[in-house]
């Protein structure tokens, strides 16, 4: 999941069922056309990087790249738009470059998104990657690498995605290189050493380890300080016709399941209802009697609605 320098305990209570009396607008939850942030995300990465392979000439990079590529001195020549459209482009030399990027998004992303909701996920990514392109244009002004690299690839926001998730979940297993287990929290810190051995060996060579480094601090911050990046009013961003806001309609629903009010309340009925059946079977057998699936489902749910009430 590298970027390319080319040139050289889950929280109980739900805050106490406080929201069933709050209202939040839902749109843009569900991402564009009803299709996730994440998977949007990986179809332009996968659109560009097919224009980049149609562009691409014998003697250079092609239009795409040559147009969209992080090139610290353009960007200081008021070509800004570098530090944000580099993310999504990769090496047309290693399709693996794309590949990694992609899965790595995927895997993570879509979870963090689950959290996050659609707005402040795509948020967070954007500005994780203008971090990122920032702190490379500052890079190669500082000589932290060869003053005539570019830079191209997600691993910027990538990178902020990966840690933000092993913060929620530090003990969830994944598999290094695909082979060995070991909890995600491990994974994250050998991770973040190599890159900053690397940048401070200066022995980084082609890869751009600032941009990682940027995107896993503003992860920590944003996790350790709890911060939000949306507004609190914010106009919808659907790109399709906007369909009618669900309306929550008391019905018979498991015994032990709240009757809802008559309201909206931007949360999906089903996640409320299978909150309330986990705290059920909390006040019944304890906390220790759930299941991981039904701890992680608890925690994103409380981190939904906390994000949602303020």
């Amino acid at each position: 999941m590298n970027t390319k320098a080319l040139g050289t305990s889950p929280l109980m209570g739900v805050y106490d069922r406080d929201y069933y009396k709050t209202n939040f607008n839902s749109s843009f939850e569900k991402g564009w056309g009803n299709i996730s942030i994440c998977k949007w995300l990986i179809g332009i990465n996968i659109v560009l990087f097919i224009l980049q392979i149609s562009t691409r000439t014998p003697s250079g990079n092609g239009l795409v790249t040559d147009w969209l590529i992080l090139n610290p001195a353009k960007v200081i020549d008021g070509e800004i738009w570098r530090i944000f459209s580099y993310a999504f482009l990769h090496s047309t030399d290693s399709p693996l470059h794309l590949l990694m990027n992609m899965m790595v998004l995927w895997m993570f992303g879509k979870e963090v998104e689950d959290v996050l909701g659609a707005k402040e996920f795509l948020l967070f990514y954007v500005v994780s990657i203008i971090i990122g392109g920032i702190t490379f244009v500052l890079g190669s002004q500082l000589g932290l690498h060869n003053s005539q690299a570019v830079c191209l690839g997600a691993s910027g926001g990538v990178s902020a995605i990966l840690i933000l998730f092993a913060c929620w979940f530090p003990n969830r297993t994944v598999l290094l290189f695909f082979i060995i287990p070991m909890p995600i929290w491990l994974m994250a810190v050998l991770f973040v050493g190599f890159d900053a051995f690397n940048l401070l060996s200066g022995k980084q060579g082609s890869v751009a380890v600032e941009v990682h480094l940027s995107g896993a601090l503003f992860a920590y911050l944003y996790h350790a300080f709890r911060w939000k990046l949306l507004p609190r009013k914010m106009p919808s961003m659907q790109l399709f016709k906007s369909k009618p806001k669900l309306k929550l309609y008391q019905e018979e629903v498991h015994a032990y399941a709240p009757k809802y009010e008559t309201k909206e309340i931007g949360i999906p009925q089903d996640m409320l209802i299978r909150v309330d059946q986990i705290l059920e079977k909390i006040s019944l057998s304890g906390k220790d009697s759930l299941s991981e699936e039904e701890k992680t489902f608890l925690y994103k749910a409380s981190e939904t609605i906390k994000r949602k009430k303020n």
